[in-house]
Formats: C-alpha cells, sequence, structure tokens
C-alpha cells in the first residue's frame, strides 16, 4: 500500500519555501552568481554579439529564442554556456533533493559541488540529447503526416504528443534515482515508475499549475511595483533615472531571480516527495530525513 500522495507532493515546493525561506534566498543569491557568470562567459566568447545581446534587455527578458541565436552562431560557445547553465541547475535541484531526502546534509544552504551534481548534469545533458531528438522525429512525423490532410496531421501531432507524455512521465523519477542511487541509470528510473503514471502525470500538472499561479502572483506584484515607481518608460529612460526607479529596478531583477528559483523549487520538490514515497521503503525514508 504505497503512501504517496500526488497533491502533497505537488505542494512541497510551497511548504520547502515556507519552512526554510533563508534557504531559498541563499539559493536566489547562488543562482544569480551562476547567471553572472555564464554572461561573463558568453561576453568573453561572444563579444560583440553578446553586447548587443545585452542592449536590446533580451538578456534580462530572458529571451530563449533571442539567445539561442546568438549561441548557435558558435558552437563552442553554445555547448560550454549549455554545460554551465545544466551545472547550475543540477547543483540548485541536488539542494532541493538533499533537502527533501537528506536534510541531515548541510553544506552551503545544502548546496555542494561534488559527485551527485555532476551525475546530475550528466543524466540532464543525456535528457537534452533526447528531448532535442524526440522533437526533431516529432516534426518529421508531423509533417510527413500532414501531407495526407490536416486531419492526419493532427492525429500524428496528437500521437506524438501523447508519447512524448508517457516518456517523460516514466522517466520522471531520473533525476532523484541519479541522486539517490548515485548511478545514471535510465532502467532504474523507468521501473520506479511502473503502476504509477496516471498518479505521477496528476502531480505533475497540478505542480505547474500551482507554479502557473506563483508566476502570475509574481508577474502582478512586479507591474505593480514598476508602475508605482513611474511606468515601465520611466526605468528604460536613463534621463529620467531616479533613487524609486533605481530601487524599483533592484527589486523587479531580485523578483525575477527569485521567480526562477521558485520554479526550480516547485518542479524538482514533487519529485523527490515521489521518489521517497514510492521508491524508498519506510525504514530507508526514515532514516534519510533523520
Amino acid at each position: 500500500m504505497t503512501r504517496f500522495s500526488p497533491s502533497d507532493a505537488a505542494l512541497e515546493g510551497f511548504r520547502l519555501t515556507r519552512q526554510h525561506p533563508g534557504v531559498v534566498l541563499a539559493w536566489s543569491a547562488v543562482y544569480f552568481g551562476g547567471i553572472l557568470l555564464i554572461s561573463l562567459t558568453m561576453m568573453a566568447l561572444l563579444g560583440p554579439q553578446f553586447i548587443g545581446l545585452a542592449r536590446k534587455g533580451q538578456l534580462i527578458d530572458g529571451d530563449p529564442s533571442a539567445i539561442g541565436d546568438v549561441l548557435a552562431q558558435s558552437w563552442p560557445a553554445f555547448l560550454l554556456v549549455l554545460a554551465m547553465t545544466a551545472m547550475l541547475m543540477s547543483i540548485l535541484a541536488a539542494g532541493v533533493m538533499r533537502l527533501v531526502l537528506r536534510p541531515a546534509e548541510h553544506g552551503f544552504a545544502h548546496l555542494r559541488i561534488g559527485r551527485d551534481e555532476f551525475r546530475l548534469t550528466a543524466a540532464n545533458l543525456v535528457c537534452v540529447l533526447i528531448y532535442a531528438f524526440s522533437a526533431i522525429v516529432g516534426l518529421v512525423v508531423t509533417r510527413g503526416a500532414a501531407q495526407s490532410g490536416v486531419i492526419g496531421g493532427f492525429i500524428a501531432g496528437a500521437a506524438t504528443l501523447a508519447f512524448a507524455i508517457w516518456i517523460g512521465v516514466r522517466l520522471s523519477l531520473l533525476l532523484p534515482t541519479v541522486f539517490v542511487t548515485g548511478e545514471v541509470s535510465f532502467r532504474k528510473a523507468w521501473a520506479k515508475t511502473h503502476g504509477h503514471f496516471w498518479s505521477l502525470l496528476g502531480m505533475i500538472l497540478m505542480a505547474v499549475v500551482f507554479y502557473v499561479i506563483v508566476y502570475i502572483a509574481f508577474s502582478l506584484l512586479s507591474l505593480a511595483i514598476v508602475e508605482l515607481s513611474g511606468g515601465q518608460a520611466a526605468m528604460q529612460d536613463i534621463m529620467r533615472i531616479t533613487v524609486l526607479t533605481a530601487i524599483t529596478g533592484v527589486v523587479t531583477l531580485v523578483m525575477q531571480f527569485l521567480l526562477q528559483v521558485l520554479q526550480i523549487v516547485m518542479i524538482y520538490a514533487p519529485f523527490a516527495v515521489a521518489y521517497r514515497d514510492l521508491a524508498l521503503v519506510p525504514d530507508e525514508a526514515a532514516a534519510n530525513q533523520a
């Protein structure tokens, strides 16, 4: 009899944020430092192209297509930035899973740089390759089916999407499996989700909905703060910058980084709880919590 509750797992991100606000703020600082390091690397490798992107404000806006277009012009830069981004995300993901599965392990705000993080980075990079390959195959299949008509294209697209969701859910416990077992084993991750597809899918959907709610709340709050300081035009016009607009800019930037970290917490924490409740025996789970 499993004690796994999809709704409880989906709410784990809220629980961690409420119980460990200082840890989440520390993670935001680490995330800021990591993004700064990645930006400096991009500046060193791309030079004028990166500066032009920054002047247009597309770095702050986080426009992935614009950043991707620039990185696509330099494969070495793309690969290095991809590896650094995967490492940063893995460090934070490991912190979330450590807080859920091994709270006795501390480090700096439960963050470390060690074997766990490097294994998670490898797993994340492999997943990126799988997702990219799947997207290409899905696009080819959908376009091929579309040649027979709109209905054929729709059916092929729906079938491809359903297959991708099925694969994604069945491998959804890969990262906590890697973290706990120390092995990048897709077979073990696949086995641990056997018989739990619908409960895990429900957990994932609820976690996404909860994050969307937080995102909307942050966006509305950020918009209200900007409007109170004179609006977006006042913040972009260097001649109209005041102490209030400068403070508003800093607060808005902090909120953006905090929102990104909350996304990581709210997405990864449910998977850690799911692994604990579905894969760990009660005695082992209790020992890890001690």
